[in-house]
C-alpha cells in the first residue's frame, strides 16, 4: 500500500528527507549536511553535485526504515535563490551561487537603472536587492562571459534535483519565482527581464504549479536513493 510521501528539503546547509504518512506524522528522516564555500569574502558558492549527494544520503536513511514499496510519491523544497549553471550535458560549468551571495552590487543598481525598479518589482513581484538571481546572472555576463555563453540551463536546486531523479528539466513555481525573472502575471520567465541579460526562456526549466507530477523516478535515481523506479516526482511549493 503506497501510503507515505517524502519530502526532500534541500536548505542552504543541509540536505533533509522526512516520510509523511497521509495524517501528517513524520515516520522516518535523514539528514546530510552540504559544504559551503567561500572563494572570496561575500561570496558564498556550492557544487550542485552535493545537493545531490546528500539527496541521496538522506533518502537512503529514510528507506532503510521506510519500505520503498510504501512511498507513493516524493517532493522537493529547497533554498530559494540559489542557482547553478549547466552545460548541454548537465554539468556544472562552475560552483552554483547560493542566495547569501552579496557580488552582485553594481549589476543591481545598473538593471534597476535601465529597466526601472518599480518596472522590475511590477513584473517580478521583487525589487532589485542582493538576492534574486537575476542580478548575479548579471554579474556572470560581466565577469565570466566564457561561462555564461557555455551555459545551456540555469537551475536553482529545485530543477536540478527533479531532473537527477527524473530526468526531467521542470521546476515548481514556487521554486522559479524566487529568482527574479518570472513573471507573476503569465506565471512564466519574463522575456523583458531575461532580454536585459542576454538570456531567453529555453535557458531555464518548463515551469508548473506545486502538486504538479513533473516526472517519474530514473533506474538510475533508484539505484543511488533507494526510492522505486516509477515513483512520482511531484513539484514542491513553500509556505
Amino acid at each position: 500500500m503506497k501510503d507515505v510521501v517524502i519530502g526532500i528539503d534541500s536548505s542552504t546547509t543541509a540536505t533533509k528527507a522526512i516520510a509523511w504518512d497521509a495524517h501528517g506524522r513524520a515516520l522516518a528522516q535523514g539528514r546530510r549536511g552540504v559544504p559551503m564555500l567561500q572563494p572570496a569574502p561575500g561570496r558564498f558558492e556550492q557544487n550542485p553535485q552535493e545537493w545531490w549527494i546528500s539527496s541521496c544520503q538522506a533518502l537512503s536513511e529514510v528507506l532503510a526504515v521506510i519500505p520503498a514499496d510504501r512511498i507513493a510519491a516524493v517532493a522537493v523544497c529547497n533554498q530559494r535563490e540559489t542557482f547553478a549553471p549547466l552545460d548541454a550535458s548537465g554539468n556544472a560549468v562552475r560552483d552554483g551561487i547560493v542566495w547569501l551571495d552579496e557580488r552582485s552590487g553594481d549589476e543591481v543598481a545598473q538593471l534597476a537603472s535601465s529597466i526601472g525598479a518599480a518596472r522590475i518589482n511590477a513584473i517580478s513581484g521583487r525589487y532589485p536587492d542582493l538576492t534574486p538571481v537575476l542580478y548575479r546572472l548579471a554579474w556572470m555576463r560581466h565577469h565570466e562571459p566564457e561561462l555564461y555563453a557555455a551555459t545551456a540551463t540555469f537551475t536553482e536546486v529545485h530543477a536540478y534535483l527533479v531532473s537527477q531523479l527524473s530526468g526531467e528539466r521542470k521546476t515548481s513555481w514556487a521554486s522559479a519565482d524566487p529568482l527574479g525573472c518570472f513573471d507573476i502575471r503569465t506565471m512564466d520567465w519574463s522575456a523583458e527581464l531575461l532580454e536585459a541579460v542576454g538570456l531567453t526562456a529555453a535557458h531555464f526549466p518548463l515551469t508548473f504549479a506545486p502538486g504538479t507530477v513533473l516526472g517519474a523516478v530514473t533506474p538510475a535515481a533508484a539505484q543511488a536513493t533507494g526510492l522505486l523506479a516509477g515513483t512520482p516526482v511531484v513539484a514542491g511549493g513553500f509556505q
